[in-house]
């Protein structure tokens, strides 16, 4: 009796730990409230011992089947619905083992972004909100679904499960915890006729992180020997590990990516690591999808005066090693110089302007994914031309939208202009069409341009649509690694409006005033080029205005220096 009862109990203790271990469970980013990524086979994973059946049966009609594997891991993938403008069905999903059934409620089929970096993709809707509550309390929009994961937990090796987190609603409550930009990047696509579709946003960003500790182990390893000596320097694979392995294999459209005030000093390496990093999650994910990533907003340490604003230059040069990911397809960049409102934030490591940065990233979005027509980048450098004492400065044609000006409608801020000696003078920018003329007293034969290009450069010039222009500098194609800045003010020009349209210039031999094109200025004195840069004589009446009958038919550059102590620059068309 004794012997049967011992069999008895041996039997019902295997048949506890032969149940447990064919439940089956799943990845914390599989739940409740979560968006999938429509129109694709989406993978669906999860845990049980090995040889374990499962079935997964979504309410779209459609099913699909899976056999853990010796380690223990399921995974198949079901064909997600299209989703349709206007449309947010509710959908659930089962999978069933063979003790236990999981079943996931209030699903949406949409666009799936996931968002990573530090902490100025992480800061969220809360801290935001000291700067505007009217958008909290506006924030109802339940076809919007964030999974937020913010935490200081790293790991070693690849872990299979995030330690925390959950799909939540978007509503006035939920939004507290969202992420900024990720939200208004969200809103934006949602809020888009065109478009009109749930969003996902899978935020995952750490603060004060280095960008190794976004690779995998193999990325680092398989990168080239730059990356592998930068990363050397810094924690490799920590955040990956914790945060982005166990989201994969999980469907999405594309990363957005804001990280690099912990590397901004660290050297060119930044370029080559940050390119790695796309590769890397794309060969994790097993398809090139798009990654858009944002720049550095413009500033200083606390113990930098804010009169030595304009004299360094590590940010922009950093800004340079950003751009490299531009040789990657499918890839684009957030400008955001132009978006402190004083130099007082300056000094603040997290601007506070996240909507417009969330606004832009969707803009390149809804045009590079979603075959949109619309303005997504800033006039970008295509070329320079050195006229007389001026250096004109083109703009890729895709990127002029429908013309320049400026965002506050006064002069163009942050040019400096240089001779061959590599010293750059604050320089007078002005729109001339579809291009930008500079030029500086204090520079005759002028050879680069460089624009913001300084650490507390904030900018002003944009394409009309509200897009600025991208911080660059020419010199990089001359190939100088060093440059001085000379420490004076920027010259004050007032008169910009006249270099717009061709000019005619006449004598005034009544008053001391040049009349051009029906404005008497009063003049200091003039001096006239021609447009080899050559200075020519010309006939000066005692009131100094100027005599053109002499000229020959052509262009000509005149420096006007005018009673008041302003100065400019104008075309001359002889007729």
């Amino acid at each position: 009796m004794k012997k049967h009862f011992v069999y008895l109990l041996v039997f019902f203790i295997v048949s506890i730990l032969k149940t447990n271990a064919q439940t089956i469970t799943m990845p914390r980013i599989l739940g409740n409230n979560m968006v999938l990524q429509q129109n694709k086979q989406v993978p669906v994973w999860g845990w049980a011992v090995t040889g374990t059946s499962v079935t997964i049966t979504a309410s779209w009609d459609q099913t699909a089947t899976a056999i853990s594997d010796v380690n223990g891991r399921w995974q198949t993938t079901i064909q997600t619905p299209v989703a349709i403008a206007g449309e947010a069905p509710q959908y659930t999903i089962s999978v069933q083992g063979p003790v236990n059934t999981l079943t996931f409620s209030n699903i949406l089929v949409g666009e799936v972004w996931l968002a990573s970096g530090q902490s100025n993709m992480w800061l969220p809707m809360r801290w935001w909100k000291s700067f505007n509550q009217v958008e909290i309390n506006a924030a109802n929009y339940p076809n919007i679904r964030m999974f937020m994961l913010y935490n200081k937990s790293t790991a070693s090796t690849p872990q299979k499960d995030l330690p925390f987190g959950s799909w939540k609603v978007c509503n006035p409550v939920n939004v507290d915890s969202f992420s900024c930009i990720p939200y208004f990047f969200a809103k934006e696509l949602y809020n888009n006729k065109a478009l009109n579709i749930p969003i996902g946003i899978i935020s995952v960003a750490y603060g004060g992180a280095s960008i190794p500790d976004f690779l995998s182990a193999e990325g680092i390893s398989g990168a080239d020997a730059t990356t592998i000596a930068y990363c050397s320097s810094y924690s490799k694979s920590q955040i990956f590990n914790s945060f982005i392995a166990p989201v994969i294999p999980y469907a999405i459209k594309g990363a957005l990516w804001y990280q690099g005030e912990a590397n901004y000093r660290g050297g060119s390496g930044y370029g080559n690591t940050q390119t790695a990093l796309i590769k890397d999650w794309r060969k994790k994910w097993g398809y090139d999808f798009s990654f858009f990533a944002v720049q550095l907003a413009p500033y200083f340490r606390a113990t930098t005066p804010v009169t030595k604003k304009d004299l360094n230059y590590v940010l922009p040069l950093f800004r340079e090693f950003q751009n490299t990911i531009l040789n990657l397809s499918k890839t684009g960049i957030v400008v955001n110089a132009d978006l402190m409102p004083d130099s007082a934030e300056l000094y603040e490591i997290h601007p506070h302007r996240k909507l417009e940065v969330g606004q832009r990233l969707a803009a390149l979005a809804l045009a590079n994914d979603y075959g949109q027509t619309v303005q997504c980048l800033g006039p970008t450098f295509l070329s320079k031309a050195v006229e007389a004492n001026k250096i004109r400065i083109s703009f890729k044609p895709e990127t002029l939208g429908s013309g320049l000006n400026t965002k506050d409608g006064k002069n163009i801020s942050n040019f400096r202009i240089a001779g061959s000696d590599n010293k750059f003078y604050p320089a007078n920018a002005t729109i001339d069409g579809n291009t930008v003329l500079v030029w500086s007293d204090n520079v005759l034969l002028p050879t680069n341009v460089r624009y913001a290009f300084s650490d507390g450069a904030m900018t002003n010039l944009q394409n009309k649509e509200g897009f600025p222009a991208f911080p660059f500098r020419t010199d990089v194609l001359s190939g100088w690694t060093g440059a001085t800045y000379i420490d004076i003010p920027y010259p004050v020009t007032g008169l910009n409006q006249f270099i717009e349209t061709k000019l005619k210039i006449y004598p005034n031999p009544f008053s001391s005033l040049l009349n051009i094109d029906n404005n008497d200025l009063s003049i200091k004195s003039i001096e006239i080029m021609d447009v080899t840069g050559r200075k020519l004589n010309a006939k000066m009446e005692s009131n100094l205005s100027i005599n053109t009958e002499n000229f020959k038919s052509g262009i000509y550059f005149l420096n006007i220096k005018l009673l008041s102590g302003e100065s400019t620059s104008t075309k001359l068309i002889k007729n």
